[in-house]
């Protein structure tokens, strides 16, 4: 799996781990709430360290995929007309776009490498 792609993933999970710590802290967020964030950014980084390995590499499309969800979800949750908050629209859309690059980066990587082991 290329460096970039390792390196990609652990940057978004420590930014999404940071991130999610300073909503849990500065609003009246429940913070259970916050435990597929955290177990995503926790996955996201052991499938980074992970990448080298054969079966494990094949897992990080499967994360990211995950995570691509929960940001659509909450995007448009919030972009709701009549229950949605409109808080962090601008954040999330940044956040759903990053996730994307990466889950096309681990998709590209991942048929690289397979098509390399044939």
């Amino acid at each position: 799996m290329s460096r970039f792609t390792r390196g990609f993933a652990l940057l978004f999970a420590v930014a999404l781990i940071i991130g999610e710590t300073l909503v849990v802290l500065k609003t009246n967020k429940y913070w259970p709430l916050s435990l597929d964030d955290y177990l995503a950014s926790v996955a996201l980084i052991g499938m980074a360290l992970l990448g080298h390995r054969m079966k494990a590499q094949f897992l990080l499309p499967v994360v990211w995929a995950f995570i691509c969800g929960n940001l659509y979800a909450m995007l448009f949750t919030r972009l709701d007309p009549v229950t949605g908050s409109g808080e962090r629209i601008g954040l999330l859309v940044v956040a759903l776009s990053a996730a994307v690059a990466g889950l096309v980066s681990s998709v590209i990587a991942v048929r690289k490498q397979a098509t390399e082991t044939q």
